[in-house]
């Protein structure tokens, strides 16, 4: 009897736990800011980086970890970054950035699995964190519409020293992804900006793309930017004021014959500047 009422209690834990963390991961978008984009000073220079996931742009809120930051050098390689403080509504880390060339800085995170589904009388929409082998064990009996999403969002943003390159904008072939084709360091206000997205390494089309500017709480209207990818998985937009955006890419795909989730939820979060004119 103990046994069964704690298997009961480890069930509707997970069930919290899960519902509190899809509901954390709908309402809040992470994102990296650094400090500066470029680095023209000669023998380099240490920036800053901010960390965190909130629902205005570039405001912080919660502390989204960024122990897992990455930065792929000009070369290709990665390094790890120096100095990674967490605090209680962002976390920060330093690199110092002396290599010239194109760098792209990247937080991402393992994908998170999480079921869906109808219990009771009532049909009432639960939630768990577990993939769909794991939800075996911890699904009530008589559940319905039962489904299973993984989740991966890549969080991103590029630093040039000096003269620009674009190895390190290379595919990993996996989840959606965004490859730039006007620079980053060439994205200038007034001027098209030109994208791509893919899918899987495959070029994807029908991607919902939106881009704000910073400085949203200060403003009535947010003035987002919406795209859509077209069939080969371009977008274009124009940023019409200088300053810094943070652009949300979000699709997602049904998944066949996979054996931890029905569905992917992908996205890719990436901060830009545009310079003035």
């Amino acid at each position: 009897m103990l046994n069964k009422k704690i298997n009961v209690l480890a069930v509707a834990c997970t069930m919290l736990a899960g519902a509190a963390f899809s509901s954390a991961a709908s309402a809040h978008t992470r994102w990296v800011l650094p400090s500066n984009f470029t680095v023209s000073t000669e023998g380099g220079e240490w920036l800053t980086f901010d960390v965190t996931a909130a629902n205005a742009t570039f405001v912080f809120d919660k502390p989204a970890g960024s122990e897992n930051a990455r930065i792929i050098m000009p070369d290709g390689r990665k390094e790890r970054p120096n100095f990674v403080l967490r605090g209680k509504r962002r976390s920060v880390f330093d690199f110092e950035f002396i290599e010239a060339g194109t760098h792209k800085v990247t937080i991402n995170n393992e994908p998170s699995y999480f079921t869906r589904f109808k219990a009771g009388r009532r049909d009432t929409p639960k939630r768990m964190r577990a993939n769909k082998i794991d939800r075996v064990a911890l699904l009530p009996k008589e559940s319905r519409d039962v489904e299973t999403a993984v989740m991966f969002t890549r969080v991103e943003s590029y630093i040039t020293v000096g003269k620009p390159n674009t190895k390190a904008f290379e595919l990993e072939g996996k989840y959606l992804e965004l490859m730039p084709i006007t620079h980053p360091s060439d994205i200038v206000a007034e001027e098209p900006v030109r994208l791509q997205l893919f899918f899987n390494g495959k070029a994807q089309a029908g991607v919902e793309v939106e881009v704000v500017r910073e400085g949203m709480i200060y403003r009535n209207q947010q003035e987002e930017v919406k795209v859509v990818s077209d069939e080969k998985g371009f977008v274009t937009f124009t940023p019409e004021i200088a300053g810094r955006y943070l652009l949300v890419a979000k699709h997602q795909d049904v998944l066949v014959d996979n054996q931890f989730a029905d569905k992917m939820m992908a996205s890719v979060n990436l901060t830009f500047e545009a310079v003035l004119p």
